[in-house]
């Protein structure tokens, strides 16, 4: 009987101090969007008294503490991150949260931890196809970054508009060519073989494209994501574009469309919403 106490007490303490990991792991989170970085950092520090940490979170909580001014503690936990694996070199050269880390001399030691990361995961990847798609990836989005602040300058029915729209489907007709013949030839690359941004590249192309595109390579997606290489995600949400076109209720609840009567956005229709 002690025996099964002791074993209990030992399953409800792990249970505490995991949920007391999550706990703290999530104020950080809401703090820093929040803009509470003080908190968020300390809320970070709190979850790794109790638990180790994801590359991720590190790196999360090295972005607070920078923001907060403290240099010394967020160059600490970017250390941490890169030695858990971290690899988004572009990211983490681009992250305003961590400007203030530039000047800071042990700066360039992390980068090139990370990008000796990033040499490591990518060195089985097929290099020429992966630039190419990044190429891809920015065609697709530079103008769709800039959609708010054009409708906001120029009025969403202006002439300016349109021809902005018309700019991003010209662009979107050249994409769609080159991925197609990627497609046609080595079916849905995955993360394996291109990594993240590449790998998204292809649906982001697919889910900008005509409906006859989108239902031929849907099955391709359909494969990529039960072997594990693409984002159940990306599936869902190309599911749901297909059937909203097709007149059809989505099924996840990801498209929505703008109320004709007061302009306000809205959850296009759901298939069995209560279920």
């Amino acid at each position: 009987m002690k025996l099964f106490a002791a074993f209990f007490l030992c399953l409800l303490a792990f249970s505490i101090q995991a949920q007391s990991f999550d706990e703290h792991i999530k104020k950080g989170e809401a703090f820093y969007q929040a803009k509470k970085y003080l908190e968020s950092a300390q809320e970070y520090d709190l979850a790794f008294q109790s638990e180790i940490g994801t590359a991720l979170h590190y790196y999360n909580a090295a972005c607070s503490w920078a923001l907060t001014g403290d240099t010394v503690h967020s160059i600490q936990y970017l250390k941490l991150s890169s030695n858990k694996g971290w690899h988004n070199l572009n990211h983490i050269k681009r992250d305003s949260d961590l400007s203030n880390l530039h000047s800071v001399k042990a700066w360039q030691k992390v980068l090139e931890r990370v990008q000796a990361n990033l040499d490591e995961y990518e060195k089985d990847f097929d290099k020429p196809l992966k630039r190419q798609l990044e190429q891809i990836y920015i065609r697709d989005q530079t103008l769709r970054q800039l959609y708010g602040e054009a409708e906001n300058k120029f009025g969403r029915d202006s002439d300016e508009m349109h021809y902005f729209w018309q700019l991003v489907s010209e662009q979107d007709s050249l994409n769609e060519l080159e991925v197609m013949k990627i497609l046609d030839s080595r079916a849905w690359v995955g993360t394996d073989v291109v990594g993240g941004q590449a790998n998204t590249t292809l649906w982001l192309v697919v889910q900008h494209a005509p409906l006859d595109i989108q239902e031929k390579y849907l099955p391709l997606l359909r494969e990529s994501v039960l072997a594990g290489q693409s984002q159940g995600s990306h599936l869902a949400l190309l599911e749901d574009r297909i059937r909203m076109r097709k007149g059809l209720p989505q099924t996840y609840g990801s498209q929505i469309i703008r109320d004709e009567k007061t302009g306000e956005q809205i959850v296009y229709e759901i298939q069995e919403p209560n279920t």
